[in-house]
């Protein structure tokens, strides 16, 4: 809970009608369960939407624990089978072709010998050739393919689907689908986040839709929306950082100072953004005048991760897979600005040196339908394969291809359920990503997904177990007795970036006793001072809290 200085002088004037609507407007309650730092985001900057999720600048080099993991969200359902295609008979072409006569890719056509998929066993599968850019990567062990990935009973739904994605939820009615994956891992992360925020935002999010994979179960929005790196930098460049040390006691006071760390925090998230954005520069062609601005998305993403700024987990979007009518074409331009992109992400990070680090995982809300329909589209289906790129991935398949011979298909269904083939659990993929990738404990992952499940070898050299979290980022180092006055004790702690840190003394159940230290603060090692008499403190064993960047830490203490 958020304390206030009582020592600030009162403010003159009286609460007036006007002075009660402005707190009632801005009530800190009312502010947070409107979006938080996503709301204050949307007030300060236009435009396409990016959120932010964890702090601290990388090392020189990558490690354990620093990897970085991009979400490539394919918006509108993706036609898998028309991404990841049967080539060979005993994987299935001549069924494929002829539930596609008009959406089917051709060989000698519509893809050729460059884009088989070989070098894992036998040559069975194939993308079209618009995917060429990502043979490399593929090639080179550094691309793998999850066939038939899914979940249990899909409804069919866009949104509902795509909160069941984002939540680890399996329907509407499962008590996950209020919070989001990663929003219940960064709530343990993150436990202070309202009145200590870290500096460099903990996620970083491109795209006009909201999403609940951010959301904490208390309704927090780990999540700081801006439109680009420019819009950022003009931000900080004409913007101010805000006095919170001026105002009284009132309410209308206390949550103006509130809006004011808001916002001077959100001044800082730019600083960091568009400090990194500007140590960086791009290095790699992109493709230029599409639709979907994912080459600009990624391009952003690239030099952020090259300016080091910190953020371990970005997403990004692509939008128009809902082709429901004329869809080979549109469909390829998607899938050619996917691969151009993805393509052109990885050589610019590798011209730094940056590559090894960072891994890139596609998802979409369903596959679509196995036979097109009258107006040569694909309607809402099931399953769909999953990509994972990057040079720290185990390239390959896994999971069972998908079965066009299914009896099932014959008597005219158009779709391929989860219950009835070989499928993989999209939470599957989350795990293995989130404990051999992101390096998170195993309890803390199946905490995050709701419960256990399986894992599956997706990298080459996984972390192990090795926990990732971020709370080498500030250290409470401990306390010892002030050396010129015998009654009093020195508290250290050190940070290595410069946040809003506040110090309490507090009773062992809890209660409130002292706050030692509430201001910004830059990084650096410190030592706070306290006496026990001034605060008519008594003998006998109590805590002291340190909360900076979002984290707590707690020591007990013995004043004698």
């Amino acid at each position: 809970m958020r304390t206030y200085n009582k020592t600030k002088g009162m403010l003159k004037e009286e609460l007036s009608a006007a002075h009660q609507a402005d707190h009632l407007m801005w009530s800190r309650r009312h502010f947070l369960l409107t979006g938080g730092f996503a709301g204050l985001g949307t007030m300060l900057l236009n435009g396409m939407p990016v959120n932010s999720l964890f702090p601290t600048s990388l090392p020189a080099a990558f490690s354990p624990g620093n990897n970085i993991l991009v979400l490539l969200k394919m918006f509108g359902g993706n036609d898998g089978l028309n991404m990841i295609f049967p080539h060979s008979e005993s994987a299935g072409n001549s069924a494929y072709l002829s539930y596609r006569p008009t959406i089917s890719h051709k060989f000698g056509t519509d893809y050729t010998d460059n884009t088989l998929l070989a070098g894992f066993g036998s040559t069975d599968f194939a993308m079209p050739s618009v995917m060429s850019s990502l043979m490399p990567l593929w090639n080179e062990g550094n691309m793998a393919i999850l066939h038939n990935v899914g979940y249990p009973k899909q409804d069919f739904s866009h949104f509902s689907s795509i909160d069941n994605w984002a939540s680890a939820a399996d329907n509407g009615f499962d008590p996950r689908i209020n919070s989001g994956y990663m929003g219940r891992y960064l709530n343990q992360d993150f436990p202070a986040f309202n009145e200590t925020p870290p500096t460099v935002p903990p996620a970083l999010r491109i795209g006009y839709n909201a999403d609940l994979v951010f959301k904490s179960p208390d309704n927090q929005q780990f999540e700081l929306v801006f439109n680009d790196p420019n819009e950022f930098y003009r931000l900080a460049q004409y913007g101010k950082l805000y006095p919170t040390d001026d105002l009284g006691d009132c309410p209308r006071d206390e949550e103006v100072e509130f809006l004011r760390q808001l916002t001077n925090n959100s001044l800082r998230y730019s600083q960091s953004v568009t400090q990194a954005y500007n140590a960086a520069s791009s290095k790699a062609t992109y493709p230029t005048n599409t639709v979907s601005r994912l080459a600009d998305q990624l391009k952003i993403v690239a030099r952020l991760i090259k300016g080091r700024l910190g953020t371990k987990v970005f997403m990004v979007y692509i939008d128009g897979f809902d082709n429901h009518a004329n869809q080979k074409s549109a469909h390829n331009r998607l899938l050619m600005n996917i691969a151009e992109s993805v393509s052109a992400f990885f050589n610019d990070l590798k011209a730094d040196g940056f590559d090894q680090g960072v891994s890139i995982m596609t998802f979409s809300e369903f596959g679509r339908t196995i036979r097109e329909n009258g107006s040569a589209g694909t309607d809402h289906g099931n399953m769909s394969p999953m990509m994972l790129f990057g040079p720290g991935v185990k390239g390959g398949f896994y999971g069972t291809p998908i079965n066009l011979d299914d009896p099932g298909l014959r008597g005219g269904s158009t779709r391929v359920y989860f219950e009835q083939q070989a499928s993989i659990d999209f939470r599957t993929m989350y795990a293995s990503v989130m404990e051999q990738w992101l390096c998170m404990e195993s309890e803390l992952v199946d905490y995050c997904l709701g419960k256990p499940y399986s894992r599956l070898p997706l990298f080459d050299n996984p972390c192990l177990g090795t926990p990732s979290g971020s709370n080498y980022h500030t250290i409470l180092v401990g306390h010892e007795p002030n050396p010129s006055n015998d009654k009093m004790v020195d508290i250290k702690f050190t940070q290595l970036g410069s946040n809003q840190v506040r110090l309490f003394i507090k009773t062992l159940d809890g209660r409130l006793l002292a706050t030692l230290h509430d201001a910004y603060t830059t990084k650096g090692s410190y030592t706070i001072p306290f006496d026990p008499q001034k605060w008519k403190i008594h003998p006998g064993e109590y805590l002291y809290q340190l909360e900076s960047a979002g984290k707590t830490f707690i020591r007990r203490i013995n004043i004698f």
